[in-house]
């Protein structure tokens, strides 16, 4: 039977949050790789009272709701809410859970099989899973459904176009699986904390097909191979390259337009929307970038003019490729032509 670690929680705690790297803790027992399996044993505890601080009460899909004086959830909680801030959303954490994967056999068996598969991609990575944290938010029912029957199909429709898998926010870059999350009936928003198996990863652009690795040597993909705010995960791994670890529930207080440019906050009076005509950008921006540049924000357009996502992803989509610099660049010329169009 597969079980946490003791040490896990604090392995958490020195290492969530780090901007470059994220070193994640052993689940199935403490130690080297090389320990024999009775001292494996020997280090791992199966009942969660031990594991977690909080109520102690596991409810019936497996989660436990952890103490808010819990030193996990301080450190969830303060780095969750201080990325948000650093873009302009302000959030408060009403409380987290945590998948204790022992509510059926089969959450056993999800829990076992990360294990196997990290194993073996360390192993074939010269002893480098590459297993990071990322968060995914959803419905209350999506993100029920994910902890008892794991990811589906209807995960990886809303993959914003990154081929066929489940994409996940960067631990560092929560914005985008926040604005996915949607309030139950009580205003309170629910997203994921997951490990994911990354092993080597391929660069994925927006609008891709793709379905699998390109080749045996890739495991996933990300949208930036220096800087990756996004992680690919195929449809075909989705259930044993992640693993939904925590629940976090929160309610949005007030979210300000801050665009970024380049990694950094810019404060504008004005938001980011777009009062330009679409063609009218597409032809102004056309004389600026790169022909694939443009090809992609074409598409943008032509996928919301067909249906395929919705208003936001297309306006998120366009900035995603421009930069909001040069966005507000053209934005501030265009209306200055008009208002002079007026004038004269």
């Amino acid at each position: 039977m597969p079980r946490v670690s003791p040490d896990a929680d604090e392995q958490i705690l020195s290492s969530f949050g780090s901007e470059d790297d994220v070193s994640i803790p052993v689940i199935g027992g403490g130690g080297d790789s090389s320990d024999d399996e009775s001292e494996s044993d020997s280090s791992t505890v199966s009942d969660c009272e031990s594991v977690v601080s909080g109520t102690g009460v596991v409810d019936r899909i497996g989660l436990v709701r952890l103490d808010e004086s819990d030193k996990l959830v301080e450190i969830i909680e303060k780095k969750f809410v201080a990325r948000l801030s650093y873009v302009g959303v302000d959030v408060r954490v009403e409380y987290v859970h945590r998948n204790m994967f022992n509510a059926s056999e089969i959450a056993q068996a999800r829990l076992s099989s990360f294990q196997i598969y990290t194993k073996s991609v360390e192993k074939k990575n010269g002893g480098d899973a590459n297993v990071k944290y990322a968060w995914f938010g959803g419905s209350k029912d999506e993100i029920h459904k994910i902890v008892v029957y794991g990811f589906g199909f209807d995960n990886v429709r809303k993959n914003a176009g990154f081929g066929h898998g489940v994409v996940l926010s960067a631990d560092h870059s929560p914005l985008e699986s926040v604005e996915s999350a949607t309030a139950d009936e009580d205003g309170i928003k629910h997203i994921l904390l997951c490990r994911v198996l990354l092993g080597k990863s391929e660069l994925v652009s927006r609008g891709s097909t793709q379905c699998y690795p390109s080749s045996d040597d890739f495991q996933s993909g990300v949208d930036d191979l220096q800087s990756p705010k996004k992680f690919v995960v195929w449809s075909s791994q989705m259930n044993t390259h992640i693993l939904p670890e925590f629940v976090i529930s929160f309610k949005t207080l007030s979210s300000i337009n801050r665009p970024k440019s380049d990694g950094v906050p810019v404060r504008h009076e004005k938001p980011v929307s777009p009062w330009i005509p679409i063609p009218d950008l597409i032809a102004a921006l056309s004389k600026i970038l790169a022909p694939k540049a443009i090809k992609e924000i074409t598409q943008f357009r032509r996928s919301y003019i067909e249906h395929k996502i919705s208003r936001r992803e297309m306006i998120r989509g366009i900035r995603e490729v421009t930069g909001d610099r040069l966005l507000l660049m053209v934005l501030k010329d265009f209306t200055q032509q008009r208002r002079s169009n007026r004038l004269g």
